[in-house]
């Protein structure tokens, strides 16, 4: 009967540990907390679901094959479907990078947007505005389909946080800008409240 008991004490104590690690997950998926990520509310209500596998566009995006980027520590990425009239898909990729890195990445980036700049039929990425939203923000456009389509994104480094937010239009094959600055602008708001 001791035996018993002993098992079933063990047994629930293991389980117990079991459920609380899952509740655990659930709040930080690959280190990033769910508080960091954009939630319905800042996407009309579109529901967030994972991005899909397969994507061609990069969601830390390197302009410059031959130069490698700062390297974050975790991450974590999330798709929507975001309708103002006409679709669009939104992609959010949040790293963490050690102190001082997550600016790092951005002047590198900023610094590769000059120097390996998409032209004319390039596939590649190509500036469009700096410290826009802010001081170690950039917005710029991903080019592909031989320069005739492209993806709108905006990169952002808060605390020891980028934020990177896509927008692509799979129907036309243009990314709006302008809703990249404006989920950009949330995504910002929700990573600078969150502390290290």
């Amino acid at each position: 009967m001791r035996k018993l008991l002993m098992v079933v004490t063990v047994a629930v104590l293991g389980g117990a540990m079991v459920n609380g690690t899952a509740a655990a997950a659930e709040v930080r998926v690959r280190g990033i907390s769910d508080r960091v990520m954009l939630q319905p509310e800042d996407l009309g209500g579109a529901a967030t679901g994972p991005v899909e596998p397969g994507l061609t566009h990069s969601l830390l995006p390197q302009p410059c094959a031959d130069t490698p980027v700062p390297q974050p520590v975790a991450g974590r990425s999330l798709a929507a479907d975001y309708d103002t009239g006409r679709r669009h898909r939104v992609y959010e990729h949040v790293v963490r990078y050690r102190p001082g890195g997550a600016q790092a990445y951005l002047a590198t980036l900023k610094e590769q947007l000059v120097r390996c700049r998409a032209g004319g039929g390039d596939e590649g990425y190509t500036g469009l505005a700096e410290d826009h939203l802010g001081p170690d923000t950039v917005l710029f456009l991903g080019t592909y389909d031989e320069g005739d389509r492209w993806v709108a994104y905006v990169a952002a480094a808060v605390g020891r946080y980028v934020v990177v937010v896509m927008v692509a239009d799979p129907v036309v094959g243009g990314g709006d800008p302008t809703i990249a600055n404006s989920i950009a602008a949330a995504a910002m708001r929700r990573a600078a409240v969150i502390k290290g």
